[in-house]
């Protein structure tokens, strides 16, 4: 392998998997390295990251890098509509606006906030799981590990369960705008994004009327003085709705191929689920990664890991890399549940650090918790199915066979 080799970053590059090897060779050869892009839908030339501590001082430093200036998502393309509810969308703001909407649902996000809810999703994936179970063979993404995030997202936000197809399939082209089983075109995804800020409007109306404690209800009963303009309320809602369900999913799917590929873990996890449940949680989701990369624009000339980075230039933290960083984890290419894998960088870190990272542990704890007092093993009974994204590490599809236990 040389440099001139290397592509992190297309889209169709990941339809296979991550390309694990590549990113191996740049943490040796080339941690800051500005790679030339030949996909049309991403910038031509970006600087890839691979060094978890490259990463953290880009993360920690966003006086320097700017979530704002081009936003987090390395893509060319991009709608007027959807670039107007960027001013809601916190991740992809600097401070103060991004402290300003964070703060207004980080209350609803804290360990303490959601294990007060924990007993209620425990009931939810109760549901899910038997009703997935009794169908023998079935696709777990849409069965499954789809279904408790969305359940859960839903309500938190005060969306209706009725609904909730709606949210699936706004998040699926939001997030899958470059694979072909979810691409529309631009002009289609403009519509798409005026009729979900219809739909989160007329919510924000019904609430005023009859508030119902959800996240949905305090925005609109909020004092006028702190009240969001329409932009921010749709940006805002249609954050919390896609990353609230899409990271959790893809987080759910990874763990149980990881699981399916290492039958003596699962059979361990059966064992003593006590001890290692909450461990492998961990490892699950250093293992998963479900953001590949979250994008920053140099706002001043700067030094990165021995390169000259010049003000405007992209930089794309490479998660997917920094989870099996050897100066992290030794054998990070290994799965292994005891490990003690929470220094993980899979949400992130600094002050745009993963909101609901509390919320993925719990979710994803609670359906294997459910899958594993239920199944023997499990079998593939088709291929997986990978997101064409360089962005999201998805899987679309999933199908597979329980054995009962």
């Amino acid at each position: 392998m040389q440099l001139s080799d290397i592509d992190v970053l297309s889209n169709g590059v990941y339809v296979d998997d991550v390309p694990y090897d590549q990113l191996a060779y740049l943490r040796a050869h080339a941690p800051v390295f500005r790679q030339h892009v030949p996909d049309p839908d991403l910038p031509d030339h970006v600087w890839v990251v691979s060094k978890a501590r490259d990463i953290q001082t880009v993360s920690l430093h966003p006086e320097i890098y700017s979530s704002q200036v081009n936003g987090v998502i390395l893509r060319t393309q991009r709608t007027e509509e959807g670039k107007r509810t960027d001013v809601g969308n916190f991740i992809n703001r600097d401070d103060p606006e991004h402290k300003r909407l964070r703060d207004l649902v980080s209350k609803g996000f804290t360990p303490r906030a959601v294990r007060t809810f924990e007993q209620h999703y425990r009931e939810l994936a109760v549901t899910v799981v038997e009703k997935a179970l009794a169908r023998g063979s079935f696709d777990f993404v849409a069965e499954v590990s789809a279904e408790l995030p969305l359940l859960a997202i839903c309500e938190l936000l005060g969306i209706p369960d009725a609904d909730r197809n709606k949210v699936f399939g706004w998040s699926n082209v939001m997030l899958g705008l470059e694979d072909p089983e979810y691409a529309i075109p631009l002009s289609e995804v403009g519509k798409m994004i005026v009729e979900l800020g219809g739909y989160v409007l007329a919510l924000v109306e019904q609430r005023r009327d009859q508030p119902q404690g959800d996240i949905l209800s305090n925005l609109a009963t909020a004092p006028i003085d702190d009240r969001l303009t329409d932009d921010e309320l749709v940006g805002f809602t249609l954050l919390l709705m896609v990353a609230g369900n899409e990271t959790t999913r893809n987080n759910i799917s990874h763990g149980l191929i990881a699981l399916m590929e290492h039958p003596e873990q699962w059979q361990a996890l059966r064992a003593d689920p006590k001890r290692l449940l909450d461990n492998a949680v961990e490892e699950i989701t250093r293992w998963a990664t479900p953001v590949n990369y979250m994008a920053r624009t140099a706002l001043y000339d700067t030094e990165l890991g021995g390169q000259q980075v010049r003000a405007g230039d992209r930089v794309a933290m490479m998660y997917a890399s920094a989870n099996r960083d050897e100066d992290l984890f030794p054998d990070g290419h290994v799965f292994d549940i005891e490990r003690n894998g929470q220094r993980h960088l899979a949400f992130g870190t600094g002050r745009h650090f993963c909101l609901g990272a509390h919320l993925a542990r719990i979710e994803t704890k609670l359906v294997f918790a459910e899958l594993l007092s239920r199944v023997e093993r499990f079998h593939r009974t088709g291929p997986i199915e990978r997101l064409r994204s360089s962005f999201i590490h998805g899987v679309k599809h999933l199908p597979v066979t329980a054995e009962p236990g």
